[in-house]
């Protein structure tokens, strides 16, 4: 009796899951996910996996992020790893309906079956039902998803694209060396940044920081990171692209010292500094310099002529050595300049700059506009603030009305202030 009883669940239990799958009412649906999670714990015999395959059809046609979905993924895999070769569009039809690919797990399954199935050599034409393959921009939508959250599903990503013969786009290449980054992988991580920069690509600014507060988390890291790069044998993982990203993580930690050895080192290793490694640099010294001179706009500090000198000084120094190598300052360039500046209480040389860049048709971010303009109302000239504002269209931002309401505030605020309280009415008796 149990040995008959055991053949009908095997032969019936899948039939009643096909039958719940195709249900129009989700209520009635929904019983079919814990039948089918029973057929897969008790390892059902899959006596007949063409039905098998048509329930994980039935999947391409419904949300399969639902609560109440099938562990599409596990069957697909108990599938192939008993032998049956599902039709590739099944395959990658419910790899298609995995989007938005948050499902790692699942995800990682149904790529691993495809991995399985396609033919390693497919220099030759293949046939319809042998061809697995899948978009490329699946494929970086997956990368993109797994992205610093999963190294295993990221790298099986790379594993499918050689399979394929595709070439890595730039967004793989950020999104695995964000990934290396996450888990700690850093000669990994620089090198598939200058592989990245082989394959024609340069690494964002964004992917720079990233990478930057990553090696930054701890003194150690950041420190073993410098030596890594430093190393003579390590040619392979230097590139301007890798030092600047650890010069910023020296700024990042407030190690300004260490951050301008690194940029020294640049020409030790025969290597250029390019636009990206002055304004980081320009950057480094504004944040040392607001760190070392808090700003209250209620109480704004004092400085001594050697302290202004001393930070003009190594502002000059990167001019210098920008005009030098060749390069052109950007509108991020400016910025930080113009940033370190008003940390200094220098605002009409602040304002100077802006007037260069102006000049020189580079468009300005709209926050140098508002910061400039912001400390000169505070200071009391609010007639220059003004004029920053009507400078904005000139500077690159448009109209920034926003601007002006802020000037006309802080000035209506600060004249407030200013007003003696009116003493209040005193009741005759």
């Amino acid at each position: 009796g149990g040995g008959k009883k055991k053949v009908y669940q095997h032969l019936l239990l899948p039939e009643l899951v096909a039958a719940l799958s195709c249900h129009r009412n989700p209520f009635v649906n929904s019983y079919a996910k814990p039948i089918m999670e029973y057929i897969l714990d008790n390892d059902f015999p899959q006596l007949n996996p063409e039905l098998y395959e048509h329930i994980l059809a039935i999947a391409t046609h419904r949300n399969t992020g639902s609560d109440y979905s099938l562990p599409h993924s596990r069957v697909l895999s108990q599938l192939v790893s008993n032998g049956y070769r599902p039709k590739p569009e099944t395959v990658v039809n419910l790899l298609h309906c995995m989007h938005p690919f948050d499902d790692h797990e699942a995800t990682h399954e149904i790529l691993s079956v495809i991995q399985k199935l396609h033919p390693e050599d497919a220099s030759s034409s293949l046939s319809a039902d042998e061809d697995y393959r899948v978009e490329l921009g699946i494929l970086e939508s997956i990368s993109m998803a797994s992205a610093r959250k999963n190294i295993d599903l990221n790298l099986l990503v790379w594993d499918i694209v050689e399979l394929f013969g595709y070439n890595p786009t730039e967004s793989m290449f950020e999104d695995v060396i964000m990934s290396f980054a996450a888990t700690k992988q850093d000669e990994n991580m620089f090198t598939a940044m200058v592989d990245m920069e082989k394959n024609g690509f340069v690494p964002s600014h964004s992917l720079l920081r990233y990478v930057a507060v990553k090696v930054a988390f701890s003194k150690k890291r950041l420190d073993h990171s410098q030596k890594m790069l430093a190393w003579h044998g390590n040619e392979h993982i230097r590139s301007t692209h890798t030092m600047n990203a650890v010069m910023m993580g020296y700024g990042m930690n407030r190690d300004i010292n260490a951050a301008f050895f690194v940029y020294e080192d640049l020409a030790r290793f025969n290597l250029k500094p390019d636009a990206t490694t002055f304004w980081f640099l320009m950057e480094i010294l504004y944040i040392d310099t607001k760190d070392r001179f808090p700003y209250q706009s209620e109480n704004p500090p004092e400085f001594k002529p050697e302290d202004i000198e001393d930070v003009v000084g190594a502002a000059q120094i990167i001019l210098d050595a920008m005009e030098e190598a060749g390069m052109e300052k950007t509108s991020h360039f400016y910025h930080e300049y113009i940033r370190v500046l008003c940390a200094l209480g220098q605002l009409d040389e602040a304002y100077s700059v802006l007037e260069e860049a102006i000049r020189s048709k580079t468009p300005l971010p709209a926050k140098s506009l508002f910061l400039l303009a912001t400390r000169y109302t505070y200071c009391g000239e609010v007639d220059k603030a003004y004029a920053i504002e009507k400078l904005s269209e000139a500077a690159g931002c448009g109209p920034l009305p926003h601007l002006n309401n802020r000037i006309r505030n802080i000035h209506d605020g600060m004249r407030r202030s200013r007003e003696p309280e009116e003493s209040p009415p005193t009741v005759e008796s």
